[in-house]
């Protein structure tokens, strides 16, 4: 695994993640906390997928 192949974009991924949530917490949202919870979900699997990139699991 290397934290090295995360991209940027993974990366705005979980900002955008975190403004929405905070927005939601602050507002008592539960759309913007439910959209936040979501997009940090999808960040953790696209960085996921991104760090597993590449290697091989099959001996």
């Amino acid at each position: 695994m290397n934290l090295k192949r995360i991209s940027s974009s993974t990366i705005a991924v979980f900002i955008a993640a975190l403004l929405v949530l905070i927005t939601g917490i602050h507002t008592e949202n539960g759309g913007f906390q439910l959209a936040g919870v979501i997009f940090l979900l999808v960040g953790c699997v696209l960085a996921f997928n991104q760090v597993r990139k590449g290697d091989d699991l099959t001996d």
